[in-house]
């Protein structure tokens, strides 16, 4: 044995616990590495698999106004597999409780399921009825911030006119995981919902 060898193995004996302590360190960094990595695989699977099955878009068309002849065009487009087209427009709510209004956004659903495109996910009741006009699924981070229950109403000021909406369900968009309203950067439940009532 070279006595460089023999100095190096007196070395480690007399430092043991300090290689102890350094071999612990990176120990524990390449566990959390691995552990990080994991959850963020499991979090990129979760995500796909739920845009996936409620059918989540890729790509959103904002139009002022447009007849529903172009759904047929954009169908049209090579790759492209599913075009729906809705209403989106924010109202403002009158909630008991709040002094000042707050914010909703209807969104039109069609008449029959699936939807084909941006599926709800129904946490409680049911989606609203054709023909009746003043049902709504609301989104259930404002009804849990509001303590609503199925069958409250909220009332809507829709083209100046003062309408009573009518909580039928409660539900969950992959659109709308967080809900934030355009213009600000945290969510604010108790002044921003979302609500879902039918096209007509």
């Amino acid at each position: 044995m070279r006595a460089l060898t023999r100095k190096l193995l007196r070395d480690v004996m007399r430092q043991w616990t300090q290689l102890a302590a350094a071999a612990l360190v990176m120990a524990c960094g390449i566990a959390t590495l691995t552990m990080s990595l994991s959850a963020l695989t499991s979090i990129q699977t979760a995500r796909a698999t739920y845009y996936r099955a409620y059918r989540f878009p890729d790509v959103f068309v904002h139009l002022k106004r447009a007849p529903n002849s172009l759904v047929d065009r954009f169908k049209e487009i090579p790759g492209v597999a599913r075009v729906q087209a809705r209403v989106v427009v924010d109202v403002n709510l009158d909630v008991e409780g709040l002094a000042e209004p707050a914010v909703g956004r209807l969104i039109s659903i069609p008449n029959e399921t699936p939807f084909g495109v941006s599926e709800l996910h129904l946490r409680k009741g049911r989606l609203p009825e054709p023909g009746r006009g003043n049902e709504v699924a609301a989104s259930e981070a404002f009804v849990t911030a509001h303590h609503l229950e199925l069958n409250s109403t909220v009332d809507a000021v829709i083209n100046g006119r003062l309408e009573q909406l009518r909580i039928v369900g409660v539900a969950l968009s992959p659109e709308y995981i967080y809900q934030v309203r355009a213009g600000e950067l945290l969510p604010d439940d108790r002044r921003f919902g979302v609500f879902w009532m039918n096209r007509d």
